[in-house]
């Protein structure tokens, strides 16, 4: 039986009303756009919502900083506890800027030269591991006393060169300082030394190196095994380790004592 030319149109408008109501009853998603040009959805879920932010500003000469980027960070990778942390590096550390925008750090030339590159680095890696084995590994020459030869980094992990430099020597790298410098000084309450260690904004002061402890303690999700055996390890750690192992701001250094940072560390422990 065929269809009148009335009767079409009521079917077409019954479809049309109950597509509507259908539409109406359900979950309505906004689709915001970013700054970036990106979409993403309003309910999107946010794989990091739950994670803990870990911060650590330093510098790269400073001794401490060295210790604990080589001896101390690297464990949250070989235990799994990064999957619960936002790890966050700034390079700026206790350097100050003049009136004309010119940078100049407790170490020395070089330092602000390491800091820029180590600063580059999280800029043209953004993947954690990437940039983290860079920095590691400039830090662990640091560390060595043998900063002089950072640039082998490239060779030893098979990265390139080119984006580093181009970073550096366009000045892209000297904004990015300017920048962790404006974050530094936002630090509230400021920061007093380095490495200035803090978790969800926190300040760990000179207990930084038990900050694992801190992140468990800080994270709402299902604990980690990682977290388990760290929060039994820590109450005596922290009494018994006494020395004040930091780099205070109003310190200044002779560039020859840049030469081996780690071992006049070792002796002074107190800067």
């Amino acid at each position: 039986m065929g269809y009148s030319s009335s009767s079409s149109s009521i079917f077409v408008l019954t479809l049309v009303i109950l597509f509507c109501s259908i539409q109406s009853s359900s979950a309505q998603i906004t689709v915001l756009s970013s700054p970036s040009g990106i979409k993403e959805s309003e309910f999107a879920y946010s794989a990091d919502a739950d994670k803990v932010i870990l911060a650590l500003h330093y510098e790269t000469l400073c001794p401490y900083c060295s210790n604990f980027m080589v001896n101390y960070l690297p464990q949250i990778f070989k235990n799994g506890l990064i999957d619960i942390i936002d790890l966050q590096l700034i390079p700026y550390g206790n350097a100050k800027i003049t009136s004309d925008k010119v940078i100049t750090c407790q170490h020395g030339p070089t330092e602000c030269e390491l800091n820029t590159v180590e600063a580059c680095a999280l800029q043209v890696w953004p993947a954690m591991d990437k940039h983290f084995n860079f920095i590691n590994c400039v830090e662990t020459f640091v560390y060595n006393g043998q900063q002089s030869q950072w640039k082998s980094c490239y060779s030893k992990l098979g990265y390139e060169e080119q984006p580093i430099n181009e970073c550096y020597n366009s000045g892209l790298g000297q904004q990015l300082e300017l920048g962790y410098a404006k974050a530094t000084g936002a630090l509230n309450p400021p920061h007093k030394y380095v490495p200035w260690v803090t978790v969800n904004d926190v300040p760990l002061y000179d207990d930084y190196r038990n900050f694992q402890t801190y992140v468990c303690n800080a994270y709402q999700g299902t604990k980690p095994t990682a977290c388990q055996a760290q929060q039994m390890e820590i109450t005596s750690k922290t009494k018994s380790d006494q020395m004040l192992e930091v780099t205070f701001m109003d310190k200044t250094f002779p560039t020859t004592n840049i030469r081996s940072p780690m071992t006049k560390a070792r002796r002074q422990m107190k800067f």
